[in-house]
């Protein structure tokens, strides 16, 4: 989710307990929520931090209770209050950003260091305003009705359960829909999967893989689609050398559905890889490796085309 949702979720959260309303409590619950994804600040050393660190360590049960016990710590210096509150305000908070996380498509390795395995259900959107809009109305009520407080929060944090409910409804019915697609048009997938769009939960992306095909195709849950999905013809070209590369590795094992194409450009041979489960990102998708190689096959330049 987006750090605007991860924080008001992480206040709503404090609200619906005992002595949430307190401006000590409510801090830690908003820092908790907004801690893990300190790990941003990996990108300056790290170009492909994105997938080899953002949601690892601080979006983990364990580490995650590393960064609570920092952010108790710096709240009790500033305030001086029950340090064992503090912590589990801090944690609870921390806890709503990481189950919010694993809502969305990207993956969250929760079990870090135990398992590097990143789980998804993969079906909000990184962006959803319905969730959003749902949990910032609630904790503008628990400011205006003093007395109901934790009742309005816990109300609040009810329906977005009820929401999340509904939205994995819709994600088992997107899967059909795509698997009727599919068939409709012929297809023999290997596998396939569908993921949430903008604004959710009634867009998705189809994606599914044939001996020599990927395809893939944004469509509507409900009411026709008239579109054709976009094909993505798997290249027979020997790129073993190249995908001896760190990056590429580390690349080929996070993406879902792995593509990759060679095009010149500007005198340089250019090797993209692709993960056509993100097809949009609101922060620079596709997810995709760009690898710029020189006559001699030396790599000249690499980035990696996504953000956090």
């Amino acid at each position: 989710m987006d750090i605007l949702t991860h924080g008001i979720t992480g206040v709503l959260v404090s609200r619906a307990l005992p002595g949430g309303h307190r401006g000590s409590m409510m801090a830690a619950g908003l820092i908790g929520a907004l801690a893990p994804d300190l790990d941003v600040v990996a990108r300056l050393w790290d170009p492909m931090a994105a997938i080899t660190v953002h949601r690892t360590a601080t979006h983990s049960f364990i580490g995650g209770a590393i960064v609570a016990l920092g952010v108790a710590g710096l709240v009790w210096g500033l305030t001086r209050q029950n340090p064992l509150r503090l912590f589990a305000f801090a944690y609870l908070g921390l806890l709503s950003h990481i189950g919010s996380d694993l809502l969305t498509a990207f993956g969250t390795a929760i079990l870090w260091p135990l398992s590097d395995r990143r789980f998804a259900l993969a079906q909000h959107y990184i962006i959803d305003p319905i969730f959003s809009a749902t949990v910032l109305t609630f904790l503008i009520a628990t400011f205006w009705s003093k007395g109901k407080r934790e009742s309005l929060a816990t109300i609040g944090l009810a329906a977005l359960a009820l929401y999340v409910l509904a939205t994995g409804a819709h994600k088992s019915i997107a899967v059909s829909r795509w698997q009727a697609l599919t068939e409709s048009q012929g297809m023999r997938p290997i596998r396939s999967a569908v993921i949430p769009l903008f604004p959710g939960p009634f867009r998705w992306l189809g994606v599914s893989e044939t001996d020599n095909t990927f395809y893939q195709q944004s469509f509507r849950l409900y009411g026709s689609n008239t579109g054709t999905p976009h094909l993505f013809p798997k290249t027979n070209t020997d790129l073993r050398d190249l995908e001896k590369l760190k990056e590429v590795q580390v690349f080929l094992s996070f993406a879902r559905f792995p593509w990759k194409l060679e095009v010149e450009d500007r005198g340089l041979r250019l090797v993209e890889y692709r993960d056509l489960a993100f097809a949009d990102h609101p922060l620079g998708g596709p997810l995709a490796l760009r690898i710029w190689l020189n006559e001699s096959g030396s790599v000249r330049k690499m980035e990696l085309g996504h953000r956090f």
